[in-house]
C-alpha cells in the first residue's frame, strides 16, 4: 500500500479559533472564585490515567500536540465575556475578573511525554504549571483531546498487534460525533499504526494516505453494476476498490471479470470472514484475479482479527470503524492539583482530593519498571540508566519544542509497544508493568 501523500498539509478552519468558553461551566465559576480570593499563585496539575480498562495493559499517549495548540490559542473574545457577565450566576463577580478574561493568554509551562509513548496508570502524561485560575480552566480541553485520542491510538495499536503485519485502515469517520472528532481520531489511529484513513480532512492536513471503497450508492445510480464498475475504472483507473454483495459473492466476482486487471482490492463485509474470504479467494482465482486483495470488514475487534490471522484466512487488509471509535475505553484520565503556592510558600498538595502523589514529579523509565519520583530527584535516576519521559514543551506561555513529524510519533509507538513484555501486551488479563514511587515521594505522600 502506498504510504505517501503528494500534497502539502494545510490548516483547517476549525483549528484557527479556540474560544475560552469551550470548557465546563463550573470551571469558569472556580476561576472566578480563585480570582476573587486572590489565589493567583502558580499551581501544578497532573493529567494521568487512573486505571486501565479490561484488556488494556498499556495506554498510547496521543492528542498532546493538538491539545497544547488549543491551550496556547485559548482566548475570550468580547462575546464570551459579555455572555458570562450577563449570566445571573456571575451577578456578584467583580469587573476585574471579566477584565482578566479579556486579556487571557496562557503564561505557564507545560511538560509532556512525547506523543506515541506508552504510559501507565498514575504517571503524569502532561504536567501543567501556571497561575491557578489559568491552570484550572484547562481541565476539560486536555481530557477531551488527549483522553479521546489516546483511547483511539491504544485501540489502533491493539488492532495492529492482532493483525500481525496485515494493514489496518481507519473507517471511523462516520462513527464520530462531528468532523473535528473524526480528524483527531484519524490522527490518533495513524499514530497507533493504521495505514490509511477514509477521512479526507485528515489526509489533506496531516499527510495520512487517503483510502476508500466504492459505495453501494454508486452501484444504485447505474442501471447495471457492471456500468458502475466501468465508469469508475474509466475515470479512476487503478482505484477500483469495490464492495462485494455479501448475499451473492460469486455473482459479484463474475461482474468484475471484464475489468479484472483494474481491481486491486475487493471489500468483503461479512460476519464469518474466515469462511467467506476463502470462498471469495477461490472465486477470484478462478476469474483470473489472483492479484486482487481482499479487505475484510464487519464489526471487527482485536479478538476477531487475531482469529482470522491465526486461521490463515486470505484477508490481507482490515477496515475497522466501529470498534476503533466506540470500543471500550482503555483508561479514564484525571486532572488533579499536585503542587501550589499558598501565599508566599510553595507546597506539595496532600489533600484527599489532589493527585495520587503530591509535588512536581517526573517519570523515569528503567529497563524493567517505571519510577515515579520528584522532579528534583530525576537527574539521579537518569544517571543510573533511566530515561526521563516528561519533557518541556511550553515555558512562559511560549513553545520551546517544535512538534515532531507525525511519522516519528508512529515509529515511537511501534518501538515502545514492541519492547513491552508479551504478558503486558496480552489482550486477555494483561500483566501490569511495574510503576514504583521513589522513597522520597512515598514519604511526602504519607503526610496526608
Amino acid at each position: 500500500m502506498d504510504e505517501t501523500n503528494p500534497l502539502p498539509p494545510f490548516t483547517p478552519a476549525f483549528m484557527a479559533e479556540r474560544s475560552g468558553v469551550q470548557t465546563e461551566f463550573y470551571q469558569l465559576v472556580q476561576a472566578a472564585v480563585y480570582h476573587a480570593d486572590g489565589l493567583w499563585g502558580e499551581a501544578t496539575f497532573d493529567l494521568f490515567a487512573k486505571e486501565l480498562g479490561p484488556g488494556s495493559g498499556y495506554l498510547v499517549a496521543a492528542g498532546i500536540e493538538p491539545a497544547i495548540d488549543a491551550v496556547l490559542a485559548m482566548r475570550f473574545d468580547e462575546a464570551d465575556v459579555e455572555w458570562l457577565r450577563r449570566h445571573p450566576v456571575f451577578d456578584q463577580v467583580p469587573d476585574r475578573f471579566f477584565e482578566s478574561l479579556r486579556h487571557f493568554r496562557f503564561t505557564g509551562e507545560i511538560h509532556a511525554v512525547p506523543e506515541g509513548s506508552v504510559v501507565f496508570p498514575g504517571e503524569p502524561i502532561v504536567r501543567v504549571t501556571a497561575p491557578l485560575p489559568q491552570a484550572g480552566l484547562l481541565e476539560t480541553r486536555l481530557i477531551q483531546t488527549i483522553g479521546t485520542a489516546s483511547a483511539v491510538a491504544t485501540r489502533a495499536a491493539r488492532l495492529v498487534d492482532a493483525a500481525g503485519g496485515r494493514a489496518c485502515i481507519d473507517f471511523g469517520a462516520r462513527r464520530c460525533a462531528g468532523f473535528e472528532a473524526a480528524w483527531h481520531a484519524a490522527r490518533a489511529a495513524w499514530i497507533g499504526g493504521f495505514k490509511a484513513t477514509t477521512n479526507t480532512l485528515a489526509a489533506a492536513t496531516l499527510g495520512i494516505p487517503a483510502w476508500g471503497v466504492m459505495s453501494d450508492s454508486l452501484l444504485a445510480a447505474y442501471e447495471d453494476p457492471a456500468y458502475a464498475y466501468g465508469a469508475l475504472c474509466q475515470h479512476f483507473p487503478g482505484l477500483c476498490h469495490v464492495n462485494l454483495p455479501d448475499e451473492d459473492l460469486q455473482d459479484g466476482v463474475r461482474r468484475l471479470h471484464a475489468i479484472r486487471d483494474q481491481v486491486p482490492v475487493v471489500r468483503l463485509d461479512h460476519p464469518d470472514l474466515i469462511a467467506a474470504s476463502r470462498a471469495l479467494r477461490r472465486s477470484l482465482d478462478r476469474h483470473e484475479m489472483r492479484r486482487t486483495r481482499i479487505l475484510g470488514s464487519g464489526r471487527l475487534d482485536p479478538d476477531k482479527v487475531a482469529r482470522i490471522v491465526a486461521a490463515g484466512a486470505p484477508v490481507e487488509l482490515f477496515g475497522v470503524g466501529d470498534w476503533l471509535i466506540r470500543g471500550p475505553n482503555p483508561a479514564g484520565l484525571s486532572y488533579r492539583i499536585a503542587h501550589m503556592y499558598r501565599g508566599p510558600d510553595s507546597v506539595p498538595v496532600t489533600s484527599h482530593f489532589s493527585a495520587p502523589f503530591p509535588g512536581s514529579k517526573q517519570v523515569v523509565r528503567m529497563a524493567d519498571h517505571d519510577l515515579l519520583c520528584l522532579d528534583v530527584e530525576a537527574p539521579t535516576f537518569v544517571g543510573q540508566g533511566g530515561e526521563a519521559l516528561l519533557r518541556p514543551v511550553v515555558e512562559n506561555g511560549e513553545r520551546v519544542r517544535d512538534p515532531e513529524p507525525l511519522r516519528a510519533l508512529r515509529e515511537r509507538r511501534k518501538a515502545q509497544v514492541a519492547r513491552l513484555p508479551a504478558p503486558v501486551r496480552s489482550p486477555r488479563q494483561p500483566a501490569l508493568w511495574p510503576v514504583r514511587p521513589s522513597d522520597a515521594l512515598v514519604e511526602l505522600t504519607m503526610r496526608r
